[in-house]
């Protein structure tokens, strides 16, 4: 079973969102089958859902982990594992 993560960027990504999305791609690369990733942009109905007021955001298994900053590779991983992910 995957755990399910949600990225919600700006339109066009600030530097932080482009860092994130950049980032993302290493974590898919070796996490492949243990992640679903869905990527927002821009203005999305979600962000109300979740409350989210700032972007980069980083929600996994609808636990918001990150906002309003590109977490480094460290961190991310650490959520992940916080998540269930190994």
């Amino acid at each position: 079973m995957s755990v399910k993560i949600e990225i919600f960027t700006s339109e066009p990504p600030c530097s932080g969102g482009r860092l994130l999305l950049k980032l993302l791609e290493k974590i898919k690369e070796e996490y492949k089958s243990k992640i679903e990733i869905e990527i927002y942009r821009g203005v999305n109905p979600k962000l109300s859902e979740y409350g989210i007021a700032a972007s980069p955001a980083v929600v996994i298994d609808k636990d918001i982990r990150i906002i309003g900053i590109c977490p480094s590779e460290e961190t991310f991983r650490e959520a992940l594992r916080e998540a269930g992910v190994q």
